[in-house]
């Protein structure tokens, strides 16, 4: 066993256990303050937290992997992310205003309140936490087998030791411990990234021009779109583009437009997350595509790809060092996005399905219980699930970002269009999700264009037009949620 990356692994947990004590005694006994840090949430916190829990095991180590795949048209990923910082501005301060005007803590509630619904509240809390709770078991079980890798820990042990950590952070601390835990694992993260391709191109035994004309000869089409697999065509790209564009809507990331004590938060966010996302993800792309394949060849399998960057620490100064650098990165990625979505599918079940089914007075301490236990409970299923059944697990997190994607047409229209109404939201996101599903499984890509984007044209179409020949929402719903932000 390798006992640098255990002990190193022990003592990060042990901080982020830290972290979370410290929060717990900073904060109050309130649903309020256990799921959204009080709405006083620091501004580099509240960014940290932001853009870093967009990374996963999966970004991680799949940027390097399909760039080495699929060549320099995986940039196009940061389309989607300058698209999607555009929406920091507009979206992130509209419902920050209304979050801290009417008291907004969940998607739910900004769904159910501005559509005058409880039916689509419900549904949209539900389709939320199927979709994300398999994130979670899988970041975990991604943990587990990175740590057997690094470690030679069996990686069930793994998985539920990590997972008790992020348990015991996450319910103690709450939102505090978690977008403090983001603040430091993000710094990590990037220290290492940057660290790990510095490090890798001083060891490289030819000039770099050199080892990038090796690179491309041996795999064609790394440097040229649409790549050396044709994948990165312009409907690939616009697919991209709203892909991660839509993060928006990602339930862990939308409960983050309520947490900041500051509105002029999400002005400094829009220009902060587009360059802390390309300064971590270009250095993995150019690992992906010029070193990796001038070290280990043309024919590395997708998954070896991924794993590759273990690989190319093996026979430099302190390799060792460095690839437990390189895991701690993947440990700090996977923590920081399955502690928020653990988070968020707790506040969700609380207060959207458990509070309006139940009907009756609670008081703050049973809601701060409540959300405890039900982060236990997720846990332990995520776990379960991710070790023993992860090809269900990898089945749901397919159709996860297409289906978070759904919701982005109501949530645009709810907060620029007064005319969309109950009708027309409740039909467009059930016709967008069961049109992902007939081009996904039935009538596969129709005219080459992917179910996403068919899916959210059938959306659009049916929330415009059935809100248009329908009745227009109530005055008082519309003057709720557009005088609050002139």
């Amino acid at each position: 066993m390798n006992m640098i990356t255990i002990v190193c692994t022990v003592l990060f947990s042990l901080l982020l256990i830290g972290v979370g004590i410290y929060a717990h005694k900073k904060t109050d006994n309130t649903g309020d303050e256990f799921f959204l840090g009080g709405r006083s949430i620091g501004i580099f916190a509240t960014i940290m937290t932001l853009v870093f829990s967009i990374w996963s095991t999966l970004a991680f180590y799949g940027v390097v992997g399909e760039a080495y795949t699929n060549g320099v048209g995986s940039l196009g990923i940061a389309q989607g992310i300058f698209w999607g910082a555009g929406l920091q501005v507009f979206v992130g301060y509209k419902l920050w205003t209304l979050g801290k005007k009417y008291g907004l803590s969940t998607p739910g509630d900004f769904f159910g309140q501005r559509y005058y619904s409880n039916f689509f509240r419900f549904i949209t809390s539900l389709g939320l936490i199927y979709f994300t709770m398999p994130y979670i078991g899988m970041q975990l079980g991604g943990l587990g087998a990175g740590l057997e890798g690094a470690a030679q820990v069996p990686s069930t042990i793994g998985t539920i030791f990590l997972a008790l950590v992020l348990l015991i952070f996450v319910s103690i601390g709450g939102m505090k411990s978690v977008a403090w835990t983001d603040a430091i694992q993000g710094v990590v993260f990037t220290i290492i990234v940057l660290l790990a391709l510095f490090v890798l191109m001083k060891s490289m035994p030819e000039d770099l021009s050199v080892v990038m004309k090796k690179a491309t000869e041996i795999r064609p089409g790394l440097n040229s779109i649409p790549g050396p697999n044709k994948l990165y065509t312009p409907i690939m790209n616009l697919h991209l583009a709203i892909t991660i564009g839509s993060f928006a809507v990602w339930p862990h990331i939308f409960i983050r437009f309520f947490i900041a004590k500051k509105r002029e938060t999400y002005k400094v966010l829009a220009v902060a997350f587009p360059i802390y996302e390309v300064i971590c993800m270009v250095p993995l792309l150019l690992i992906g595509i010029m070193i990796i394949p001038y070290l280990f060849g043309g024919n590395l399998s997708p998954l070896d790809a991924q794993k590759s960057i273990h690989w190319a620490m093996n026979g430099i100064p302190f390799g060792h060092l460095l690839g437990t650098g390189i895991f701690l990165a993947a440990f700090s990625a996977a923590m920081s996005t399955a502690s928020s979505q653990l988070l968020a599918c707790s506040s969700m079940f609380v207060g959207d399905i458990f509070l309006k089914l139940y009907k009756k007075e609670v008081s703050q301490k049973t809601i701060v219980l409540l959300g405890r236990i039900m982060t236990v409970l997720f846990v332990i299923i995520s776990t379960f699930f991710g070790i023993y059944f992860p090809n269900i697990f990898k089945t749901a997190t397919h159709f996860a970002t297409p289906g978070y994607a759904q919701l982005l047409p109501a949530l645009l229209a709810g907060l620029f269009w007064k005319r969309a109404n109950r009708e027309g939201a409740i039909f467009g996101t059930l016709g967008g999700f069961a049109t992902l599903l007939l081009t996904s499984f039935v009538w596969k890509n129709p005219l080459g264009v992917t179910p996403l984007l068919w899916s959210l044209i059938v959306n659009c179409i049916l929330l415009i037009g059935i809100s248009l020949i329908t009745t227009k929402p109530p005055k008082e719903v519309t003057d709720r949620f557009f005088e609050a932000v002139q």
